[in-house]
Order: C-alpha cells, then sequence, then structure tokens
C-alpha cells in the first residue's frame, strides 16, 4: 500500500509539472504576441466564426492570420486543426527529429467533432500509411521576430513577412553545416507546418480516435490534415538526398540496458490487468476506462503490451536525444586518448518524459568501443 501511495504521489507530481509547464508557455506566447502588436502597429483582429482553435495556440494562431489578411489584402488562408494529438513524447527533448526513426513510437489523434469522424474515416482504416500534415505548435520564433520588429522602429509602411527568421540552419547531426531552410527539415520554417509519413495502427470512428506509429510529434500537437499514402505513385526509389543527409541515416545507434532497479521500478508501475483489460476505445489518451484500467498505476494503452512500451521507449533513448548543447558539454570520453584507463562511469545523466513516464537515464561509455551505451534508470 505504500509503495501505491508512493506511486501516486509520482503521478501527481508529474501532471503538476506538465501543468506548470503549459500554463508558463501560454502566459510567454501571450507576451510575446502583446510585444509584437506594440511593435509593429498590427492589431489582431477577433477570428471569424468557425477560425483556428489550436489548443494552447490560439492567439498565435489568429494573430498571425490577421496580420497576414491586413498585409496581403486578404490574401491569406485560416485553416481548422482536424484534430490535435496525445503523443508518447510529452516534450520537445526526446522527440525525434524525424518520423519512422523510433517504428514504435505511438500517437492517437482525437478528432474534432466538427469534422464527423465516422463519415471522414470511412475506409480510411483500409491503407496501411498515411502522410500527417500538423503545426509546429511549440516553436519560440514569434519572441525573436518581434524584437527584430521592434530594433526597426518602422511607423508606417508594410513589415516584411518573417522577420527573424534564420534563413540558413545548422542540421542536428551537422552542427559545423549551414543550409537553407527549405533545403532540411527544421521546424522553425515560414510557414510553421509539418509533414510525416506514419503507420496506420488502429482507426475508432465512432471514438473519432486514430492510432499512428512512428510519428515524430509532441504531445498536444494540431493535426491539419491525414492524407493515404500511396506507394505506386509515391515511392521513389531513384530519389537521392546529399552527402550529409545520407551520413545522419547512417550514424550508429547506442546499446539500450536497463538496470535492475529501472526494471523493478517499470514492472511495479505496469503491474496490474492484462492489457486485454484495458478500454482501448476510451477517448482521452492514457485516461482509461472501468475500474480494472485504474488498478494500474501507469496505464499501457494505446501500447498493447509492456513489451512493446520499452520497445519505443529503448528505439528513443538509442538515438541519443541529448541537444548540441549538452554534447558539447558532455563529449563521449573515448576521444580521449586515456579513455581505456579511465572508470566506466556516466558522462551524462539525463531525462525524458515518455509515455506516463519520467525516465532517468545515463550514458556511459562503451568498453573497448568508440560507440556510446545508454542506461536507464
Amino acid at each position: 500500500r505504500k509503495a501505491q501511495e508512493e506511486a501516486q504521489e509520482q503521478r501527481k507530481a508529474s501532471e503538476r509539472h506538465v501543468k506548470l509547464r503549459e500554463e508558463e508557455r501560454r502566459g510567454r506566447v501571450r507576451a510575446e504576441l502583446q510585444l509584437r502588436e506594440a511593435s509593429s502597429g498590427i492589431s489582431a483582429r477577433p477570428p471569424l466564426s468557425g477560425a483556428a482553435n489550436i489548443k494552447n495556440g490560439n492567439a498565435a494562431v489568429a494573430e498571425s492570420g490577421a496580420q497576414m489578411d491586413e498585409e496581403t489584402g486578404g490574401g491569406g488562408f485560416v485553416f481548422h486543426p482536424i484534430g490535435e494529438f496525445k503523443s508518447c513524447y510529452r516534450a520537445r527533448g526526446g522527440t525525434p527529429r524525424q518520423g519512422g526513426i523510433v517504428p514504435e513510437s505511438l500517437a492517437v489523434l482525437q478528432c474534432s467533432r466538427d469534422l464527423n469522424p465516422v463519415a471522414a474515416l470511412e475506409g480510411f482504416q483500409a491503407y496501411s500509411h498515411c502522410w500527417v500534415m500538423y503545426v509546429f505548435h511549440k516553436n519560440t520564433n514569434l519572441q525573436r521576430e518581434g524584437r527584430t520588429v521592434a530594433r526597426r522602429k518602422q511607423t508606417r509602411g508594410r513589415v516584411p513577412l518573417w522577420q527573424g527568421l534564420c534563413m540558413k540552419v545548422a542540421p542536428p547531426r551537422c552542427p559545423e553545416l549551414r543550409v537553407g531552410v527549405l533545403a532540411c527539415r527544421t521546424p522553425h520554417r515560414p510557414n510553421p507546418v509539418g509533414l510525416s509519413l506514419a503507420r496506420i495502427v488502429r482507426v475508432n470512428a465512432a471514438a473519432g480516435e486514430v492510432v499512428l506509429a512512428g510519428l515524430d510529434v509532441v504531445d498536444g500537437t494540431p493535426c491539419l490534415d491525414l492524407k493515404p499514402y500511396l506507394p505506386t505513385f509515391e515511392a521513389i526509389p531513384s530519389a537521392v538526398v546529399p552527402a550529409w543527409v545520407q551520413a545522419s541515416y547512417e550514424e550508429p545507434l547506442m546499446t539500450v540496458a536497463w538496470s535492475t532497479e529501472a526494471s523493478a521500478q517499470l514492472a511495479m508501475l505496469l503491474k496490474g490487468p492484462a492489457a486485454d483489460d484495458c478500454d482501448a476505445g476510451d477517448s482521452s489518451y492514457g485516461s482509461g476506462g472501468g475500474e480494472a484500467v485504474e488498478a494500474r498505476r501507469v496505464r499501457l494503452w494505446p501500447f498493447a503490451s509492456e513489451q512493446e512500451l520499452r520497445i519505443a521507449l529503448e528505439g528513443t533513448l538509442a538515438l541519443d536525444i541529448r541537444s548540441p548543447l549538452q554534447k558539447e558539454r558532455h563529449p563521449h570520453p573515448g576521444s580521449r586518448a586515456d579513455a581505456g584507463q579511465l572508470p566506466r562511469e556516466p558522462f551524462f545523466v539525463g531525462d525524458l518524459w515518455f509515455h506516463e513516464l519520467h525516465v532517468i537515464y545515463a550514458l556511459l561509455p562503451e568498453p573497448c568501443a568508440a560507440g556510446d551505451s545508454a542506461k536507464s534508470s
């Protein structure tokens, strides 16, 4: 019983942490919008009836749409999200840089009621894969754009678009390289729209839910559209990519090993009824349904088993999810001449919010090898 109470306290603390992060982000977005409006002299008009309602991003979308409408004489566009993703990746840190890198990761699209999911999803289950269009809703470009516009001190005339947005960026796997923003897959784009290919796992049209695998989206991401993948027309085996892109494909993955303590903790958190007893048709990610599911301290759904969850988590940790700054400050000790004489101790310890788990992991030098080894705890 004491272990159950401790697990409940940890879960409540995790929920409070997520809530505080969301409140802080909403406040930052509001401040950025006020700064942008004050510096550019452009006020955002109230959105039209039925305008896009993106959770935690209403003001940014409405203001951006209003500015485009005023600057282009009505030549802008307003997009309405068809739903919102509940992803196993709860924060930007740790989210794969591309779709398909962790094919076992899962995200659930909860369709908007206005979409009429029963009709809109009819026949969708017949496909194996689909293209997903979504919004990079956690981008922080607005603050930089507001500061850039303020420095212009422009009082008349049209304010150019995308002020402060860098048009050349460093790819995450090639920090020494600079390429154009349209020549890479950076989320910091002129229009923050993402496109990924996903595998269709399950479709529950009655509940308005679509479970997709292999997506690189953060929890809460607004979805703009789903389009079936047509391999006959869209698979191009002869397609070529630059050498730096090919090199990033060939970068070796880290070995992931579980400590005895971590395995015991995960088993305890997942202790409860079998996965078949879970109400996978529930309309909220991980909220479960029924008393049997409530007995589980961490719910598996939409994962079908503990093994599926572990494989997705291990696939994420194997990517080396550290930021470029963390890699610079905590380099792999194998590059040192005396690495073989050093004790095998962690050279970096980090954390990852995955599904309903707060994972603490450590990076250890691989003995007699140049690769990394990630050990979860």
